[in-house]
């Protein structure tokens, strides 16, 4: 616990200054070496990493990844104080002007790798049940890490300030270790024996609580300009999601029978263990920014 903890500041100290004081193509680039090793390790976990497939893989969902990062333009109506409204830059053509490129990249990307990834699994002299598990892991990753991972520098550049972006990775590490230390003192019931035996409903429901107050201190401080309610609901939605996607990976790692994604963090396990929920989290604050960005 004690390597835990120590480790765990580290890594806090670590994000926020990166979050804060990055320059954006530096940031990207963080993000973009970080898809890569998550990847990488994700596909070690089933012993897969060695496959000619790898590169190419990794070559696309970077890809994809990098284009997402690019769609800041999606976000304009409420990061740009100079656009008036949705309708003036449908009319002027702005939006599909400043989307156009990467959406031409992610189009490539995502077609890519549905052509070339079962096209390349399915090659060799592997029994047919290797290749079509061999498809299935990499079409997962392919998907699971480009289309998340880029949409942190998506939140990060929400708005004039950074805070959107603390916000999705404090709510879940908060409803983590709520859950965690809620279950240990409360828990009897058991919330998914076969994927995470030591997960209770009575942990879930103090991850979710605790989240909510972490998003209520947030909107009193970093985030007190926007509504406190919706701030709220992205918490609590936060808080529920982010644990499916904790027992997500559980899941992956029971499939590919392994403790840990890998050793690399002391006390934490691998990078996939450590950003789990971070991965569901981007996702829930993202569509609820761009419900907000076209409604509000």
């Amino acid at each position: 616990m004690k390597t835990r903890i120590i480790t765990a500041a580290c890594l806090i100290v670590a994000a926020v200054g990166m979050i804060y004081y990055l320059p954006p193509y530096i940031f990207n680039y963080v993000i973009i070496a970080l898809a890569f090793f998550a990847f990488a390790e994700y596909l070690s976990m089933f012993k897969e990493r060695n496959h000619p497939l790898f590169i190419i893989a990794a070559i696309l969902m970077l890809s994809m990844a990098n284009s997402i990062m690019r769609m800041d333009a999606i976000f304009l109506p409420a990061s740009d104080p100079a656009t008036a409204n949705i309708a003036e830059m449908a009319k002027t053509g702005e939006i599909l002007w400043r989307l156009n490129m990467p959406l031409k990249q992610f189009l490539a990307a995502l077609f890519g790798g549905v052509a070339l990834i079962p096209m390349i699994a399915l090659t060799g002299k592997d029994p047919i049940e290797v290749k079509f598990r061999r498809m299935n892991v990499y079409f997962f990753g392919f998907f699971y890490f480009g289309l998340t991972l880029g949409l942190f520098p998506l939140i990060r550049h929400y708005g004039p300030h950074y805070h959107w972006l603390l916000f999705m990775l404090v709510i879940p590490w908060v409803c983590d270790s709520a859950a965690y230390f809620g279950g240990k003192a409360l828990g009897k019931h058991k919330f998914a024996p076969a994927i995470s035996p030591k997960k209770t409903w009575e942990g879930a429901v103090s991850g979710m609580i605790f989240s909510v107050i972490a998003g209520l201190v947030f909107a009193l401080t970093a985030l007190k300009n926007e509504n406190m309610w919706f701030v709220l609901a992205v918490a609590l939605l936060d808080g529920i999601f982010a644990q499916f996607g904790d027992l997500v990976e559980s899941l992956i790692k029971r499939g590919a029978g392994v403790k840990d994604s890998s050793n690399l963090i002391p006390g934490h396990g691998g990078i996939f263990d450590r950003i789990d929920s971070l991965l569901v989290s981007a996702v829930v604050v993202f569509v609820s920014l761009l419900v907000k960005s076209y409604v509000g």
